[in-house]
């Protein structure tokens, strides 16, 4: 201990001496060329490296720089460097910085997660429930160039650096700053001085693979990293004279087991290119603080430990930060770089531009920002419309540059179209619906403005659905589907088995569809359905013909909302549904002699409130009524309770704990919800659950005692990369004995 102990004082002591010596080498020769005249003060660059998460680190050196009133000239990094680099340049102090790191949800940023209730809201019923998903072009099926387009991060930069939206040369900055990016085409490093600073900033942390490159002043950008990762040559071009450089990078790894993901693989592929560099920029170092930690550079959610490290390692260097900093102040005193910056709070909007776009008409993404021109707007508003738009799933990604001048811009998206479409697949296994494989596809803008999704369950109980929509940026839309569906369930009289029915349907639809924020969806129209319901044992009169196809019409009206910030565990939002519909029948004979025309209505609420960090509290309530004359009313036209399915094929099938599937059924129906849901970790929940209600065929007898249902059950749930995996013990007063249920994957 005591060796290390001397070689570390002697390392201090010769670094010590050389920046004096290189401080006195600036003073003589200022003072041969002029002994008349004072010595000028040499400038400080200030260079942060690459290095991920463990950037954050260079927060506490910037702590410390402030304590020592040392005044830092220039400033450049690169990544993450890059990112903190901005910042101070810009004017953030470093608690400041702190804040806003601390701010940030890290795992939503790194991969392009946006609050569930901005996403395209059929979407969120068509492609929520997928394990595998590639991009389909006109050619083939291919993956895509990045795993993330750094949509998140592109906002968040946008927002921190607003406050120097009109500066474009970044000398002007209050800290003259740069960054580098590499050219993907060439393999050189460039400069990035100029231009917007949120892009220049996103275009120096394009990590390879991870996000996508970036287009920036006619080069094809990734990570500076990738051949410049500590860009000591580039500030010393500024005019720095003295370098004081932080750096986080641990280089080569020889441990193959420390090799053990992805990002930590990729990291070792890049490290290879940048030795070189590396050994210049050391060289040319007038002070290099190492920060050395066992964290990687995906720890993004330590920073608290991270900062800590940098501050604790810049604090073993501040009496040379302190000599460096009275020294220079001795030649010209300059205080510390003034910190007190902070975010625009809001700004006026003059006018709209939309850049890359290839299929859509500009309508089609003005329309979602018609409201905020010619206004002043909150940036936070300003983000969310950007989200909407983004989240309307046309985009890789939705970029966002603002040019003007005191506190009025020109607001320019610079937007990037998806593929033609997208393929998905994934599985499923329940107790009720068996084993089943899901194969489905997104087609964009086959015509302008234009969706089209395909899917088909492939399994006991086969399904297949399409659906339309024409979009043009307009209230509006226009929309048609088809769905095809067949599949067995079981009746009962009581707690005894009665009949197996197998219930097959061909409908089509047009109707009217508007979707306002991505929430909420109103459609209007005509349903046309060919069906027929098998009775494996009724040999009835009853029985015969409804075993026979017969056609019906549907005058349907429906309201649905969805703000849940989590479709498998909600943690606050609400889900509903209000459909109306008028059925009759179309077949000639004797379908309008035996069955009515009926009026069918319910309504279906559920919502998430957050008890607490790991409680959340979800209660429901369905109720439905079938409003016909004196005769029958056809089986579709039932409410049916039982089961544990959330998507079964027919919407008038409602799940209740601890009933059969299918076991109660009848025209009016109403049941109260109740899940008492626990995070016990990351990934896995328990769910108490208890539903009561009522169904029967008159409502008068809805409250009768003796009509009255209670189910309750525990659920285990395990959120897997195929979707959950549950078991639920459960039991109700319609049947007594404890049951299992299993599901396994989305539910679809």
């Amino acid at each position: 201990m005591k060796t290390f102990g001397v070689i570390h004082f002697m390392k201090k002591y010769f670094l010590f001496l050389s920046l004096m010596l290189f401080l006195g080498g600036v003073i003589i020769a200022q003072n041969v060329d002029s002994l008349e005249k004072k010595p000028v003060r040499p400038k400080v660059g200030l260079v942060l490296s690459g290095g991920g998460a463990k950037g954050f680190a260079y927060i506490g050196l910037l702590k410390v720089l402030q304590e020592v009133n040392l005044h830092i000239d220039y400033i450049g990094g690169t990544s993450i460097g890059s990112i903190i680099a901005a910042m101070y340049a810009v004017g953030y102090a470093p608690d400041t910085i702190a804040k806003i790191i601390r701010s940030q949800d890290w795992e939503a940023l790194l991969t392009d997660k946006i609050n569930r209730k901005y996403i395209n809201f059929e979407d969120k019923i068509y492609a929520e429930n997928y394990i595998v998903s590639l991009p389909l072009t006109k050619k083939s099926v291919g993956l895509k160039e990045a795993l993330y387009g750094g949509q998140q991060v592109g906002l968040m930069l946008n927002h921190v650096l607003s406050n120097t939206y009109n500066i474009r040369d970044f000398h002007k900055l209050p800290i003259p700053f740069l960054c580098v990016g590499t050219d993907l085409l060439t393999g050189k490093s460039i400069q990035l001085t100029s231009g917007y600073l949120p892009f220049a900033v996103r275009a120096s942390m394009s990590i390879p693979g991870y996000f996508t490159p970036t287009y920036y002043q006619g080069h094809y950008l990734v990570d500076g990293g990738v051949v410049n990762n500590f860009p000591v040559m580039d500030v010393k071009k500024m005019g720095a004279q003295l370098i004081i450089g932080g750096n986080v990078q641990q280089g080569l790894t020889k441990n193959i087991k420390k090799l053990d993901s992805f990002t930590k693989i990729l990291n070792q592929v890049i490290s290879f290119n940048r030795v070189a560099s590396n050994k210049q920029a050391y060289k040319n170092t007038n002070l290099l603080i190492n920060i050395k930690m066992n964290y990687g550079v995906m720890d993004f959610t330590k920073y608290d430990s991270i900062i800590a490290i940098g501050e604790r390692t810049a604090r073993v260097y501040y009496p040379e930060l302190k000599a460096l900093a009275d020294s220079l102040n001795a030649i010209k005193y300059i205080p510390a770089n003034v910190c007190h910056a902070k975010p625009l709070d809001s700004i006026y909007i003059n006018d709209i531009e939309v850049q890359g776009l290839k299929k859509l008409k500009p309508q089609f993404v003005t329309h979602i920002f018609k409201d905020i021109i010619h206004k002043k707007i909150s940036l936070k508003k300003l983000d969310e419309k950007v989200t909407y738009a983004y989240g309307t799933n046309y985009f890789n990604h939705v970029f966002y540059e603002l040019q003007g001048q005191n506190d009025s811009a020109r607001l320019i998206l610079k937007v990037q179209e998806k593929s033609l479409g997208t393929i998905r697949a994934s599985v499923h296994y329940d107790n009720d619906y068996s084993g089943s494989f899901l194969v489905g596809a997104t087609f964009r803008n086959l015509l302008s403005g234009t969706k089209l999704y395909v899917d088909a369950v492939l399994g006991p109980n086969p399904r297949g659905r399409v659906l339309f929509l024409l979009q043009n940026g307009r209230s509006l839309g226009l929309g048609v589907k088809i769905n095809m569906y067949s599949f067995g369930f079981d009746t009962y009289s009581g707690e005894v088995k009665t009949d197996r029915v197998t219930f097959t349907n061909f409908s089509g639809s047009a109707f009217l569809n508007a979707t306002v924020k991505n929430i909420y969806n109103f459609r209007a129209g005509f349903k046309y359905e060919y069906l027929r319901f098998g009775m494996k044992y009724d040999t009835t009169d009853v029985g015969e013909l409804i075993n026979d196809f017969n056609s019906y019409g549907n005058l349907f009206v429906s309201f649905r909302s969805d703000t849940y910030d989590n479709r498998l565990y909600p943690r606050k939002g609400f889900q509903s549904v209000l459909v109306a519909r008028y059925v009759f029948p179309l077949s000639e004979g004797w379908a309008r002699e035996v069955f009515a025309p009926a009026l069918v209505t319910y309504f279906k609420y559920n919502q998430a409130i957050p008890m607490g960090r790991k409680f959340t509290l979800r209660p429901g309530i369905f109720v439905g009524a079938t409003i016909k004359g004196n005769n029958l009313s056809p089986i579709q036209d039932y409410f049916t309770f039982g089961g544990l399915n959330t998507s079964n094929y027919i919407e008038n099938f409602q799940d209740f704990t601890g009933v059969k599937f299918s076991q109660r059924g009848g025209l009016f129906a109403a049941v109260l919800r109740m899940k008492l849901q626990y995070q016990l970790s990351k990934k896995h929940y328990l769910i108490l659950r208890c539903d009561m209600g009522s169904n029967t065929e008159n409502f008068n007898a809805l409250l009768n005692r003796s009509n009255f249902m209670i189910g309750y059950g525990l659920t285990y749930s395990y959120n897997s990369f195929i979707g959950p995996l549950e078991l639920t013990l459960m039991s109700s007063n319609q049947k007594k004995n404890l049951q299992a249920f299993v599901n396994i994957g989305y539910w679809f």
